[in-house]
Formats: C-alpha cells, structure tokens, sequence
C-alpha cells in the first residue's frame, strides 16, 4: 500500500483537474482526456492508490462527473507539458492576470513553444554537469 503525502501541488493539481472537468460539463464538452505530470494524482483519480484527505472532495467531484461524461486520465511527462508550464510560471511568477487573444499576445518564449508544438519539433531537456575532477 503507497501512502501519498498531503502536498500543496497534490491539492492544487486536484482542483485544477476538477474545475477543468466542470467547465467540460457546463459546456458540453465529452470524451475528454487529461493528461498530467502528476502520477500521484493519475493513480489516485484511477483508483490505484487512496485518496489523501487533503484531496477528498475534488477527487469525489471529479468522480462524479467521470460517471456523467468519458474522461480517460493519464499521466504526461514534463516535456509534453511544457507550454501549459510556461503559462503557470508567467501567472505564478507575475501573480496577476494575463490575457492573450492571439499568438502575437503571447510572449516570444511562449510562442517558440507553440511552434515547435505546431511542427513536431520534440523538446528535449538537457543537462549540463560540470566535473569538478580536473
């Protein structure tokens, strides 16, 4: 049995499944696929670990609306996240509103993303180590 450690980002990451879930189903939206980095929160959702207190009631909501509509919950490595990313750190980072109607609104880093995303260019992290051993 996994014990999940209640955490800020498991919480946030619930709500934000489940009011995305809700504006489905206000708009009549259906077979919806969520996908994230949250592997914690795919099994929850999916009934392979308990559900932690903390997250009870978004996860009881979003099973309630997963019997109203298709919804398939799967999890995304970061990569495949990264624009969705992007916009959380600018908001996060800004802590303010930001509202763009069109490509042009968003800024240049964004609009690498959505290209790369527009062509399927792969993204591929990488990382530098520097040896101290001379």
């Amino acid at each position: 049995e996994m014990k999940i450690i209640d955490s800020t980002t498991l919480v946030a990451e619930a709500k934000a499944i489940s009011e995305g879930l809700q504006y489905c189903l206000e708009n009549h939206y259906s077979n919806i696929i969520i996908e994230t980095e949250s592997l914690a929160m795919v099994n929850i959702i999916n009934g392979v670990w308990k559900i932690p207190w903390s997250v009870s009631i978004e996860v009881g909501s979003i099973h309630r609306i997963r019997d109203l509509i298709s919804v398939r919950v799967r999890h995304s490595l970061r990569e495949g996240n990264t624009l969705a990313d992007f916009f959380a750190n600018l908001v996060f980072n800004f802590a303010g509103t930001y509202e763009f109607n069109s490509d042009q609104d968003v800024p240049s880093d964004g609009r690498k993303i959505i290209m790369m995303d527009k062509g399927n260019t792969p993204y591929i992290r990488t990382k530098y180590i520097i040896s101290s051993a001379q």
